[in-house]
């Protein structure tokens, strides 16, 4: 949603069609933005996967629960205690990863979608 919204107001403002550059270009401000909107919720995910995964210590004994047991009661918690921006840690290697393959997957994407079908 992201992309098309700034390529169509890439289009007006220049007046022509998205280029190459601009199209991946677009295509990584697109991706950071996904990133940047999910980094959140995975930062909660994995919390909830490693805190069920190690409930019981080396010696047997069990180790308390975690502070919270779903997506909205973690960010919250972790919000309200751990600060915001904890939410965000980790968020530039996740775009240093994710940026690149949707920028080249939205200039495929824009190929492929002004190739003429074919009909076999």
């Amino acid at each position: 949603m992201m992309y098309e919204t700034l390529k169509r107001r890439w289009e007006l403002w220049a007046g022509a069609p998205a280029g190459t550059l601009t199209i991946i270009l677009l295509g990584a401000v697109g991706g950071a933005c996904a990133q940047a909107s999910a980094h959140p919720l995975d930062v909660i995910r994995r919390r909830l996967q490693l805190g069920n995964m190690a409930r019981v210590s080396a010696d047997g004994t069990q180790k308390p629960k975690p502070p919270y047991s779903n997506m909205v009661s973690g960010l919250y918690t972790v919000g309200k205690t751990e600060g915001l921006h904890v939410l965000f840690r980790g968020l530039g290697p996740a775009c240093f990863e994710k940026v690149p393959s949707t920028a080249i997957g939205y200039y495929i994407y824009e190929l492929m979608k002004s190739r003429p079908t074919q009909t076999w």
